[in-house]
């Protein structure tokens, strides 16, 4: 596989970027030192004039993009990509036979690219002054000599004659460039062929040239005479400056369509790029320089605000590696988030605390209380699987299963109509808490059928086509919960109302049933340390066995009335 350089690189020495892509190893052979051109556009408008860029070709095409890091250096650094490896691809397919038409065609080619070359201003003629008075030099009549040493070299029928004759008209046509131009290696016989029938277009050209320099602008009589130049193959398409993202939810928007993202990231990241927009005064991710991330952070941290590297600068940060590989598409050639951090030492007195003992009965004891199913029965599950509230909130009848012991577990994963999980090793499935079955929690899933357990109303109805950006419904049964967990008098700031079960189910498990951090860490969906890690799948015996040793039942019936407040009794 051939490695891709998908952007711009930098060289020390210039601030222009430069174009850098290594030839493959099996075609060196093949293409060490032949001439490589590449038409690049002069602007960034999307019917820019190009100019012509050569190189002779060694280990590595490398040529300056002329031009600093901006939008032009990436439209410039797309097109050439795109010929580059149209270019190889055709060394790969190897040399091509080209039928007499197609031969008549490219010479046609070639015909009308010197007469756009010089359509308005075709060869200089001058008047010199010399002793004898005024001579007048021009351009063509040299032309005409270069074609005659052509003529008379091709006539020799040697591969030393083709390759003089091209050396001779090299001034007014690099052949070799021409063909790499245009994704083109030719057979022996093709490449014969069309050397030969170089001087005779030669000449045409010129003769249409001598009279435009003479003011005689009709129009060009060979040109209709020459079949259309098809190119074989595929040739990569090079995207146009329109096709560029143009504001940062353009960059957004293809961001957001290359993975399913979770609705809470996609809101959360909109408001950090309508703070940051806000900020910078312009909704263009192409002008934004590393001064402008670094002035932010500035900002962001002057405010008092917190993890700022993994919330705002991380968001933008992600846009812009984004939108680096795959520069071809987006034209973001840089990412000035790279390497732009705020840290921020953790404070003492910040740290998130978990729950009590005294807290966990609490609870519990008030959600046996409560008819409303999401207060009923998530705490209870929180409880007994560490889990994040999200995933609890969104299971549904079809994930309460019964394992090849027979023993009841909740898989959880993701929901049918949209709901989401953190990553891939979120996925797992818990045997059911002994207590939790003595609760009524299997009686309870039956009356919900096979639809959501906590929302959707008495029916447990699925959310309808939820767009991207639309919180699934589970997150408003999430928030529900944890504002009834503060009701209960539960107010540390330090203490998430549902997520501090997780930091109580850490340590409390291994405390309480001797099991592993290995165990903990697959029942509660916590990611592998490493990818050896990740190999180890726990047995849903040995979670249960773990689990049981939980007295949730005797934490429930601990909790004393005084402790419980009157709306939860």
């Amino acid at each position: 596989m051939v490695m891709r350089i998908s952007r711009p690189m930098k060289r020390a020495g210039t601030k222009n970027e430069q174009f850098k892509k290594r030839v493959p190893t099996a075609l060196l052979p093949v293409l060490r030192g032949r001439k490589f051109a590449v038409d690049l556009p002069q602007t960034v408008a999307p019917d820019s004039p190009t100019y012509t860029v050569t190189v002779t070709l060694s280990d590595m095409i490398t040529f300056s993009l002329g031009a600093p890091a901006s939008r032009l250096a990436a439209i410039r650094h797309a097109a050439a990509l795109g010929h580059v490896e149209a270019f190889l691809d055709a060394a790969q397919r190897g040399p091509e036979d080209l039928s007499h038409l197609e031969l008549t065609a490219l010479l046609g080619d070639i015909h009308k690219a010197l007469l756009a070359q010089y359509a308005d201003n075709p060869p200089a003629r001058y008047k010199i002054a010399v002793e004898e008075g005024v001579e007048e030099w021009d351009e063509l009549s040299d032309w005409r000599e270069m074609i005659t040493e052509a003529e008379i070299s091709v006539l020799t029928l040697t591969p030393q004659g083709r390759a003089a004759a091209v050396s001779s008209v090299r001034r007014i046509i690099d052949l070799d460039a021409f063909l790499s131009a245009r994704a083109l290696i030719l057979s022996d016989k093709s490449y014969r062929d069309l050397v030969e029938g170089l001087p005779a277009t030669l000449r045409r050209v010129a003769e249409t040239l001598s009279q435009r320099s003479h003011g005689n602008y009709s129009p060009d009589p060979y040109t209709p005479q020459y079949p259309q130049w098809k190119a074989k193959g595929t040739t990569a398409a090079v995207p146009s400056a329109d096709e560029y993202v143009k504001t940062f939810e353009d960059l957004f928007d293809r961001w957001k369509a290359a993975d399913k993202r979770a609705a809470s990231t996609i809101s959360t990241w909109r408001g950090y790029l309508a703070r940051f927009t806000k900020f910078v005064g312009h909704d263009d991710p192409h002008r934004v320089e590393r001064v402008d991330a670094l002035r932010w952070k500035d900002a962001l941290v002057t405010e008092g605000l917190k993890k700022i590297s993994t919330t705002y600068l991380a968001a933008l940060n992600t846009l812009y590696r984004f939108g680096l590989s795959n520069s071809e598409t987006t034209g973001i050639s840089r990412n000035p988030f790279d390497g732009v951090k705020a840290p921020q030492k953790a404070r003492a007195g910040t740290k998130r605390l978990p729950f009590t003992g005294a807290e966990v009965a609490l609870i519990l004891n008030a959600a046996r209380k409560e008819k409303l199913a999401h207060l009923r029965w998530i705490p209870w599950l929180q409880a007994q699987t560490g889990s994040r509230v999200a995933e609890i909130a969104q299971l549904w009848g079809n994930m309460v299963i019964t394992d090849d012991a027979g023993n009841p577990c909740i898989h959880i994963t993701t929901a049918p109509d949209g709901g989401s999980l953190k990553n891939e090793g979120s996925e797992r499935t818990i045997p059911l808490h002994p207590d939790l079955i003595a609760e009524g929690f299997l009686e309870f899933v039956k009356t919900r059928g096979k639809g959501p357990l906590f929302y959707g109303g008495r029916k447990g109805k699925a959310a309808v086509q939820l767009r991207d950006d639309q919180k699934h419904p589970s997150k408003g049964v999430s928030n529900r919960v944890g504002t009834w967990v503060r009701e209960l008098g539960i107010a540390d700031p330090r203490k998430g109302p549902t997520h501090s079960f997780r930091h109580w189910f850490k340590s409390e498990l291994p405390r309480r049933s001797g099991c592993t951090i290995r165990l903990v860490d697959a029942i509660q969906g916590h990611s592998a340390e490493s990818d050896a890690a990740g190999y180890h799948h726990s047995e849903i015996s040995d979670m249960l066995e773990a689990i049981s040793k939980l007295d949730l039942k005797g934490l429930a019936d601990s909790a004393t009335k005084d402790e419980i407040p009157e709306k939860a009794v």
